[in-house]
């Protein structure tokens, strides 16, 4: 996942981590100065004292400078990381086939994008930066220790150190454990609150808010819980270092006061000492939290590459310009069942749909309707040799140039939060008098005028500003606009009322005309125009004729008729 990345932004990290191995070098140089100039004052050489003064004013310019660059480097690189990894996922979550939607909740999905996708930037950005700043000061320290002040009062002030990483490793290893459960409750918690906002109508209307408000204080206190214990395992880390140099302490004080008293080293030499030792246990003591930045990027990182692994339905590319979409729609023994799906929604559909024809496909709920549009469009994959465009294999056909060629209204006429004019729009460069066309072809017109801002009303999110009807119009208006080869109505009148229904399909006559269509609705009286329809049960085509024909087999679609017939005389 990150591969393209390091291939073009991992040379940054060279010149970071050079300029930060030299920025610790010069901060182990202030200690050696600072000794020295302490030795200056006893002898009352004043003049060679500020020389040494001068020396570190040089020395913390030299930290300023060389911080600065390697932060612009680390740091900077990690954001820009940040940004590869957000557009990655956003990317590969649109190429993600339908079914995947619905087995991932859409708070682990915002988990991903923003808590996971972060963690994995703390780790390559301030944790790489610190893990190399540690090892360096560490390096440079326990040198000038050893060199500059004395080999064995180093070697006794380090002995509790490797107690303090061994403490390091233990606890780091609880702090990814429950990391990961911190997480994985962060994203069933978001996608609580997600899916009850969006639900709150129906909240309302049953009654729920405070079934709902005692669960959702439940799953609060569970969150609450797993991060108490996340921080208990976090806090440890200090402590235990503390204590640990804490030792380290007691023994330089005690063995280097001694040291001073027998002359075996100066004042200056005792006091860079244990600056060192306070230079070192920076590091120790960061390395925790570079361990709990690690420990926590790893668990991000392979949930991310978990999503990043799934597979994409197709490609994007798009068809040469030589090879356009006409609109020959032909099944031949369509056969499909979903990834999750205990039964087969197709069985054995077949059908030839020409250029310009229309088709009705009706059915009771399950039968498999919408499934045939779902084939078409590509959110779902057919098998190989079952579905053609234009006598070419569907599978062939990438899912961008055939989308392009196509307008789907879904039965949910979903909107985004912005003017009804822009979601009719939807990116497309139209010209005011194709949108015209659309809004009036929708049957949409006569409600813009009883909307108080007209065309720049806005629609809410998923247009619950809207009814039902009106949020349906609207999508048909926006599948208009674009002048598809191929239009795909599911259901997409079965929010309006009969005499509404009747004008609309009376305006899309003329629409329909040089397109290919396939209307799916369980009211007949949509399709009852159409050249052919095609009445499926259970997955299976059990009447196919036009409307006239079918009525004459007196089978289901005659049943169906009948019924909507009486139910519409007594409404």
């Amino acid at each position: 996942m990150l591969r393209s990345f390091f291939r073009k932004h991992g040379w940054k990290y060279v010149p970071g981590a050079l300029l930060l191995i030299a920025c610790a070098w010069l901060g182990t140089r202030s200690p050696r100065l600072l000794g020295e100039a302490i030795d200056l004052i006893g002898g009352g050489d004043w003049t060679s004292f500020w020389h040494k003064v001068l020396m570190m004013v040089l020395v913390g310019a030299g930290i300023f400078i060389t911080r600065n660059g390697w932060r612009f480097f680390i740091i900077g690189n990690s954001r820009e990381m940040e940004i590869v990894l957000r557009d990655q996922l956003y990317d590969h979550i649109q190429k993600l086939p339908v079914h995947f939607f619905g087995r991932t909740r859409t708070g682990d999905l915002m988990a991903y994008a923003i808590n996971d996708v972060n963690a994995v930037r703390m780790t390559f950005g301030p944790g790489f930066a610190q893990l190399l700043n540690g090892v360096s000061s560490m390096v440079f320290s326990i040198s000038a220790m050893a060199a500059g002040v004395n080999p064995r009062l180093t070697l006794l002030s380090l002995l509790p150190v490797p107690l303090a990483v061994a403490a390091i490793v233990l606890i780091s290893r609880q702090i990814r454990i429950r990391f990961r459960r911190v997480q994985e409750l962060f994203a069933s918690l978001s996608g609580h609150v997600q899916e009850n906002i969006m639900g709150m109508r129906v909240l309302k209307a049953f009654a729920q808010e405070r079934s709902q408000k005692d669960d959702f204080e439940k799953e609060c206190d569970t969150m609450r819980a797993a991060n108490v214990s996340l921080n208990d395992a976090s806090a440890l880390l200090s402590p235990a270092i503390e204590l640990i140099f804490g030792a380290s302490f007691v023994i330089g004080m005690v063995y280097g006061g001694m040291l001073v008293l027998n002359g075996a080293i100066s004042l200056g030499d005792y006091v860079a000492f244990n600056s060192y030792l306070v230079m070192i246990k920076g590091p120790v003591v960061s390395l925790g939290r570079i361990m709990n930045l690690f420990q926590r990027g790893l668990a991000s990182y392979r949930r991310l590459n978990g999503v990043m692994s799934e597979q994409e339905i197709a490609d994007f590319e798009r068809i040469p310009d030589g090879v356009p979409i006409k609109g020959h729609i032909e099944a031949r023994h369509l056969t499909f069942r979903y990834v999750d799906g205990a039964h087969t929604a197709l069985n054995d559909v077949s059908f030839d749909l020409p250029e310009g024809r229309v088709l009705g496909i009706v059915g009771t709920t399950g039968s498999g309707k919408s499934t045939i549009l779902q084939l078409i469009v590509k959110t779902v994959t057919a098998s190989r040799g079952q579905l053609f465009i234009d006598g070419r294999d569907i599978r062939d056909i990438p899912a961008a140039s055939l989308r392009e060629a196509i307008g789907y209204v879904p039965q949910d006429g979903f909107l985004f939060d912005t003017t009804l004019e822009e979601n009719i729009r939807f990116f497309s460069d139209c010209s005011d008098e194709a949108f015209r066309d659309a809004v009036r072809s929708s049957g949409l017109e006569k409600d813009i005028d009883s909307l108080q801002d007209g065309l720049n009303t806005m629609c809410g999110e998923r247009g619950n500003h809207l009814s039902g009807g009106q949020r349906q119009r609207a999508a048909l208006a926006r599948a208009l606009v674009r002048d598809p080869k191929i239009l795909l109505l599911d259901d997409t009148l079965s929010a309006v009322d009969t005499k509404t229904e009747a004008f609309i399909l009376d305006q899309l006559r003329d629409e329909f005309k040089g397109r290919t269509v396939i209307i799916v609705s369980h009211r007949l009286s949509a399709v009852q125009n159409a050249d052919e329809i095609i009445c499926l049960d259970e997955g299976r085509a059990i009447e196919r004729g036009r409307h006239e024909e079918l009525l004459a087999l007196n089978g289901a679609y005659a049943r169906f008729w009948k019924e909507q017939q009486k139910e519409a005389e007594e409404a």
